[in-house]
């Protein structure tokens, strides 16, 4: 099975600093070296990730990390492809060429060599 395609982010956190990000369901957050606490809107659970520990997000919203000491993590966004409202202006687009191709006729060429 493939994986879809996914846009990473690494990043170095000091002790103490404060990482807010808007958070997407499909995320996620992954903890090269360190320990952090990730909390996000509309999640009760908040997850405390030491190296190697990855968690998934599922919530829309603000979501905040804060370095428990200096980390190293990897912000993990799977790509979309376009969305439902893209996929029906092509649609309506397509439909529209269409119909002007059926309703406007088309005009003569004129000859190769033609004065």
């Amino acid at each position: 099975m493939r994986e879809s395609p996914a846009t990473l982010r690494t990043l170095d956190l000091p002790g103490g600093s404060l990482l807010p990000f808007t958070a997407k369901p499909g995320g996620r957050v992954r903890v090269l070296y360190g320990r952090v606490w990730l909390t996000a809107e509309g999640d009760m659970r908040d997850a405390f990730l030491a190296s190697g520990e990855e968690v998934s997000i599922s919530s829309r919203g603000l979501a905040v990390i804060e370095a428990l000491g200096p980390a190293r993590i990897e912000l993990i966004e799977t790509a979309r492809g376009p969305s439902r409202i893209a996929h029906a202006a092509a649609a309506l687009v397509r439909r529209a060429r269409a119909a002007l191709r059926r309703w406007v006729p088309r005009s003569p060429r004129p000859l190769r060599g033609a004065a």
